[in-house]
């Protein structure tokens, strides 16, 4: 088996498409992650005078997000009363946006969340935060979810419309960064923002090496050979299985201690190299690894059920498009890779933290599951050739046999 694994590794150094899966990798890391946009999310935020960006009868130095429960039921209450005027509301629907036209219920549903957040806005300091967010939760679910309305999906920020505010807003961000350094949250959510990035290209590309894996005998008609060889189906497709599953996570693990190394540099976090390191390490393998384990594994799996590459390839670009948005919440075991496009957010992620513990356990089980499918299927096909082989051999001894005797 080792040596299997070894060889199938060597074989997929040889393949062309494996160096277009790394470029595609790096590429995805130096334009989406290891960027000056990045650099300026993850660290401290500017300090200089705030800048009017709209105009002297309208002037807007940014946006905030609410600190409180006043300011959260304040805008959320708005953007309600947008959608009512309107009679549409946005949702996500097969990972786009779209505009959703309200029937009589849905509406019902968004002036009862008026009423509620009315009563917030009478005395807020008797609410939270958390007690607003409830509202839009359970308006999220009577609009039949999917909206903007989810928590973590719609941020309700709003414009801040005066010099004095936008210097109180950046003390306030000044303040949240320093406690979220003291905290030790900077360097975990750097990762999960890497992690959403490099999520993507790990979500689709491997189905393309994958998909012909066990074709490839076929088209090289070494197929005949090996069938009629007693290898174990298991050793056989698993080999295969986990020597491209080993040589695609060393893309991503590599990159990780890469995108680890170059944050704490960019930062200035001194001495903070190995930690950076083990900490991307730690989220790779955990949220990256079982997306590109069940890809490989999927269009193994699918390459046997149908006989041809392309149609796990093209079943998979669809998984993919269902579940590349949103861009946070909803973490569905229908979604193959899993998306949290924010380094802050963690008493968020730590909402969700089961349900994504769930979705990545449930896609290393399905991997192994679709593995072991891949194999019955190939060993089936097998034992259906060498049926077919022994019938046309009993029937060339047949024809044989009645030529001599008529001679």
């Amino acid at each position: 088996m080792i040596s299997l694994i070894g060889k199938e590794m060597r074989m997929t150094l040889r393949s062309l498409v494996f160096y277009i899966f790394i470029i595609v990798a790096c590429f995805f890391y130096f334009t989406s992650y290891a960027t000056s946009e990045t650099w300026g999310e993850l660290g401290p935020p500017a300090a200089g005078t705030p800048q009017n960006m709209g105009t002297a009868e309208h002037p807007m130095y940014g946006w905030k997000q609410p600190g409180n429960a006043f300011e959260l039921a304040k805008r959320m209450r708005t953007e309600i009363g947008w959608d009512l005027d309107s009679g549409t509301t946005t949702k996500y629907k097969i990972g786009f946006l779209v505009e959703n036209k309200l029937d009589g219920e849905e509406k019902g549903a968004l002036s009862e969340a008026i009423a509620k957040l009315d009563v917030i806005l009478q005395d807020p300091d008797k609410y939270t935060l958390d007690d607003v967010y409830k509202i839009s939760d359970e308006l999220n679910t009577q609009l039949g979810g999917s909206t903007m309305y989810k928590r973590g999906v719609g941020n309700f920020g709003f414009p801040i419309e005066s010099y004095d505010e936008a210097v109180k807003a950046q003390k306030v961000t000044l303040d949240l960064y320093r406690d979220k350094v003291e905290a030790g949250e900077l360097l975990p959510g750097a990762a999960r923002y890497f992690c959403d990035y490099l999520s993507l290209p790990a979500g689709i590309f491997p189905v393309f090496l994958s998909a012909f894996l066990l074709l490839r005998d076929r088209s090289s008609r070494m197929s005949e050979l090996i069938y009629s060889r007693r290898v174990s189906p298991w050793a056989y497709v698993f080999s295969k299985f986990i020597a491209l599953g080993v040589m695609l996570s060393l893309v991503f693990l590599v990159l990780s201690v890469v995108g680890g190394w170059k944050t704490v540099d960019i930062l200035g976090l001194d001495g903070q190299a190995g930690e950076a390191a083990a900490i991307f390490l730690g989220y790779t393998a955990w949220w990256l690894l079982p997306t590109i384990w069940a890809s490989v594994a999927f269009g193994m799996f699918g390459s046997m059920l149908f006989r041809l590459g392309i149609v796990p390839i093209a079943l998979q670009v669809i998984w993919w498009f269902i579940s590349v948005l949103p861009l946070m919440g909803s973490y569905g075991l229908y979604r193959l890779l899993i998306r949290f496009n924010s380094p802050d957010d963690y008493v968020l992620y730590k909402d969700w933290a089961d349900e994504i513990a769930l979705n990545r356990s449930f896609y290393l089980v399905l991997a192994v599951a679709l593995a072991a499918g891949a194999a019955w299927l190939w060993e089936r096909h097998r034992s259906r050739l060498d049926s077919a082989g022994a019938l046309s051999r009993k029937r060339s001894k047949k024809k044989i046999k009645t030529a001599t005797e008529a001679a």
